[in-house]
């Protein structure tokens, strides 16, 4: 695929399918509710999505840093990511507050405690944000010692420790600690140690990104192998009922979110140029990721309206139509005064010249950028 100076148009592709699948996974989940077994192993698989995406985000900083010094780093990132993230906190406490006592008129007390949880447990979709942080910090302490460290040796350990973390939560039951349950339902998907291997995987493939390139090229036929076969799996504990639950945090979808990466972009380097959807939802795959539960959750509740529509006819029209409602409002409040801040930027295209991935806006003082 040819090149603009700075951006790896690969990633436009990869970041695209992350996010849709997503989207696909919730839409399934709100137009068969569970019914459906062919669709609830398509399910398990598409829960790569997410580390999918956390992936992304360092190997955009390991790819973008590998020859200059880290400077102005966080600024930019707390401004257009962090804070997207305190607000959609409180966006979505307050949606489930007003949801859960809109007969009772005690709403104050249920959106308190719902925002604590949100903010500093990151107890919504939104945690992965709080990842990619902890991602950002570990690069900013440990570039200088990977950069000289044995990549296989850095790569076999993370994914140890990975490994040993997930099949700890997979596999034991909660302890008796206070909020084990919690712990082992929710909140063990934040800390680092989770997806470390993702970090330590993709910060070599950036750094090294020409020698990433040419493995992949060389080895495109056998990511295609690897898909299928690192896929039977996560189906099979599902079918099992070993693993009963689709989720991204399953030990047996490190293998398969890794294969679907290597899969993704080898194929993606075969094209000549990015087709203009993925470019549109690459913009906006940020906005789509934190908006996507709120639209269809609106959706849900007409559900009477279109529940004797045929599900192969819903699932693209739910699908299409989120996706548009949620490009259009993040436009929409790019065009307002720090709204930014709020939701996040319209991601860069293909026709920039960038490669960080959160690009310097100028914000004059009556409109942002």
């Amino acid at each position: 695929m040819e090149k603009n100076k700075g951006l790896i148009n690969e990633i436009f592709i990869l970041r695209s399918i992350a996010c849709l699948s997503i989207l696909l996974l919730h839409v399934f989940d709100r137009v068969y509710m569970h019914q459906n077994g062919a669709v609830n192993n398509m399910s398990v698989l598409l829960t790569f999505g997410t580390p999918a995406f956390i992936f992304i985000s360092e190997f955009i900083i390991a790819y973008s840093y590998r020859n200059r010094e880290i400077k102005s780093f966080w600024g930019n990132r707390i401004k257009y990511i962090f804070l997207p993230y305190l607000f959609f906190g409180a966006f979505y406490a307050a949606a489930k507050a007003f949801g859960e006592t809109v007969a009772t008129g005690s709403f104050t007390g249920v959106f308190g405690e719902y925002l604590w949880k949100h903010i500093l447990l990151g107890d919504y979709h939104g945690y992965f944000i709080l990842i990619i942080f902890q991602f950002y910090a570990l690069h900013v302490v440990f570039n200088h010692y990977l950069k000289q460290a044995s990549p296989r040796k850095i790569i076999g350990f993370s994914f140890l420790i990975t490994a040993l973390y997930l099949a700890f939560f997979n596999f034991v039951p909660p302890m008796n600690l206070p909020f084990a349950d919690y712990i082992w339902s929710k909140y063990y998907w934040v800390p680092f140690p989770g997806w470390v291997f993702y970090f330590s995987l993709a910060f070599y493939s950036g750094h090294y990104y020409e020698s990433f390139q040419r493995l992949l090229a060389k080895y495109r036929h056998w990511t295609t192998v690897s898909v299928i076969v690192t896929g039977v799996l996560p189906i099979m504990l599902y079918q099992m009922g070993i693993l009963p639950t689709p989720s991204s945090k399953r030990i047996d979808m490190m293998l398969f979110t890794i294969s679907m990466i290597f899969f993704i972009y080898s194929h993606a380097m075969l094209l000549s140029k990015v087709p203009r959807f993925f470019v549109l939802v690459s913009k906006y795959s940020f906005g789509i990721y934190l908006f996507h539960p709120f639209f269809l959750g609106i959706a849900a509740s007409f559900y009477f309206l279109w529940q004797d529509i045929h599900p192969l006819l819903m699932v693209p029209i739910l699908f299409f139509l989120t996706i548009a409602l949620c490009a259009s409002t993040i436009y929409i409040f790019n065009k307002l005064p720090f709204g930014a801040y709020m939701v996040g930027k319209v991601g860069i295209s293909s026709k920039d010249k960038v490669a960080d991935p959160v690009k310097k806006a100028k914000v004059p003082a009556a409109k942002a950028h």
